[in-house]
């Protein structure tokens, strides 16, 4: 047997409508038509008593009369009452002590037994329906005067009962028409409210599907709750789109980072595999073998840099270093005498500006992490530059936020380059970073301390011009009283900030970028 299929919402709150309309509508109309029945058959009835009482009373005023005076005359009484009771729309009956003295009813009198059972001064009245045709009858037990009379009149109320029934239908009628343009106005409605929704469905089901593309016009359409729902579900959708671009974009790159990272160890692997079996091999000694040993310490070591620059990278991205305030003066400091040595051995100006003991303002930072990253700037900054160029580390103020600069007047980077800046294993000159033991992870590594830091490291550079390097930090909100003249406190102190010293000029050169 196949299974009946479940109304979609908008018809279920159709027909609940509708049901409900309809029993309003008819059972207010059932009830007004009720009452007003009611109403109009109490007054016919009441009309018909008022009658049948001033026929009783004109009956009682003669018929004691002329039964004292002329008895004889009684028949043609009771005739002449009776026409006038005709006139007046009634049939009459007049009994006295149980015999029937004038009956013109259209049924007998024994027909009403319940009427003439009265005691003196009584009156009923009731509607019955004889042979299909409704009649009301009134019967009045006299007293006094009158004792041992029953008067009875009768009506025709076959024309109420008709002009009700063509009420009814009239009425059952207009009923069946409103309800029929109702039902039909509501569908319409209903089906055209419904169309938000089966947008919004569509939406959602597309969505489920996969197509985060998907948008509902809904939300630019209305302003009432639907539209705020179509709002609401393109916003997900929109979120749950960069959301996923975003896991793909870092699969990617993780993919990226697995393959660089299988490709710079497959070279040093290579030759200390190759060296290995060398040795193994070959009936080296002396100088020879020497050389074989160097050159698998030094692959090694490449290895082992290798590793811990990763771990150092993973390390930077999973946990929050601990900040401790230091003076950018120590800092500077420093890293100048960390770089310094390898810069006065290439032959290149390593300097501070302004000078490291001159500037006291607290940066708040972890300490190794950001003298590491200012390290690695410069000593690319020095390995930018040939024998005679220049290197400037700056620090400034601007503000609450502070800012270290690294420029030199190196041979620069071109926008591809800078494009690409801080991918892992990512090398201008590969073959020169691979000489000097480079992994191509130290920028990577600044951008990550930068972004645990909560600051702002980004690149300006031009082939042949040099290369400026910001780190701004995130801004301070201690020490709001910190003096703001003086070297290393107002915003346009030192180079590096927006100046171009002479010094800095650049300078040609053939040596590797960073």
């Amino acid at each position: 047997m196949q299974k009946l299929r479940t109304p979609h919402f908008w018809q279920a709150i159709y027909l609940a409508t509708l049901a409900l309309f309809l029993v309003c509508l008819f059972g207010g109309v059932l009830g007004v038509a009720t009452i007003s029945c009611r109403l109009s058959f109490d007054a016919r009835c009441d009309e018909f008593l008022a009658r049948q009482r001033a026929f009783v009373q004109r009956l009682s005023q003669d018929v004691p009369a002329v039964a004292g005076n002329r008895p004889a005359a009684l028949d043609s009484l009771y005739v002449y009452h009776a026409m006038q009771a005709n006139s007046d729309g009634m049939r009459v009956s007049i009994r006295l002590n149980g015999q029937t003295c004038y009956s013109d009813l259209p049924v007998d009198d024994d027909f009403l037994p319940e009427l003439t059972l009265l005691e003196p001064g009584q009156r009923s009245w009731q509607v019955r329906e004889i042979m299909g045709w409704h009649l009301i009858f009134a019967t009045t037990s006299m007293s006094g005067s009158m004792d041992g009379y029953v008067i009875t009149a009768c009506a025709d109320m076959e024309e109420f009962f008709r002009d009700w029934q063509r009420t009814a239908l009239l009425f059952t009628l207009l009923c069946a028409a409103v309800s029929v343009l109702f039902a039909a106005g509501l569908y319409g409605v209903l089906r055209r409210m419904n169309r938000p929704l089966q947008s919004l469905t569509e939406t959602a089901r597309r969505v489920a599907a996969g197509d985060y593309s998907a948008r509902t016009p809904v939300a630019d359409t209305r302003r009432d709750e639907l539209g705020e729902l179509g709002r609401t579900l393109n916003d997900m959708t929109a979120r749950v789109q960069d959301q996923l671009a975003q896991l793909a974009a870092e699969a990617d790159g993780k993919q990226a980072l697995v393959d660089d990272l299988s490709h710079e160890m497959r070279t040093p692997l290579t030759a200390i595999g190759g060296y290995a079996q060398t040795i193994r091999l070959a009936d080296l000694r002396g100088e020879e073998l020497m050389q074989a040993a160097e050159s698998i310490e030094f692959e090694s070591r490449r290895l082992l840099n290798l590793s811990e620059q990763l771990l150092r990278l993973s390390v930077l991205n999973h946990e929050a270093p601990e900040f401790h305030d230091i003076s950018a003066g120590a800092l500077m400091g420093r890293v100048l005498n960390a770089v310094g040595p390898k810069a006065a051995a290439r032959g290149v100006r390593l300097e501070a500006t302004p000078a490291p003991e001159t500037v006291d303002t607290p940066v708040s930072c972890q300490p190794d992490l950001m003298e590491s990253l200012l390290v690695n700037l410069c000593d690319n900054g020095v390995k930018a530059c040939a024998p005679g160029g220049r290197v400037l580390l700056a620090f400034a103020v601007t503000g609450a936020q502070a800012a270290f600069v690294v420029r030199d007047n190196g041979r620069g980077m071109d926008a591809e380059t800078l494009a690409r800046i801080g991918r892992p294993f990512y090398r201008a000159d590969k073959a020169r970073s691979r000489a000097e033991g480079g992994a191509g992870l130290g920028v990577s590594i600044c951008y990550a301390i930068a972004r645990a830091h909560g600051a702002e490291l980004t690149y300006e550079s031009k082939p042949g011009q040099g290369t400026t390097a910001t780190l701004r930090l995130a801004p301070r909100t201690a020490n709001p009283d910190a003096p703001a003249g003086g070297p290393g406190h107002s915003g346009d102190s030192g180079a590096g900030a927006g100046e171009d010293p002479a010094f800095l000029q650049p300078c040609n050169t053939s040596e590797t970028a960073r």
